[in-house]
């Protein structure tokens, strides 16, 4: 896990964490498995399906990629004091 996360720069754990954290909603909310196996197994198979859900729903246009969320294209850029744009 080190290792891959520092070979992506915590780019991968960006673009999982809202897939992520739906997934560990699901699994807290309805997973009763009285067994940590299944229940971890059940976590990372809900993950990897929100996951691809949310790859395709990208791939489509219905959501923003991440690399456009938080850029400052709209806005002028501000340089000494001064505004272009």
């Amino acid at each position: 896990m080190y290792l891959l996360t520092k070979s992506r720069e915590l780019r991968l754990a960006a673009h999982e964490s809202l897939a992520a954290i739906f997934a560990l909603f699901v699994a807290e909310t309805f997973y009763r498995f009285h067994s940590f196996t299944l229940e971890c197994l059940a976590f990372l198979a809900t993950w990897y399906g929100v996951s691809w859900a949310l790859n395709k729903a990208r791939k489509f246009g219905l959501l923003r990629p991440d690399e456009q969320v938080g850029r400052a294209e709209g806005r002028p850029s501000e340089i000494g004091g001064v505004r272009r744009g």
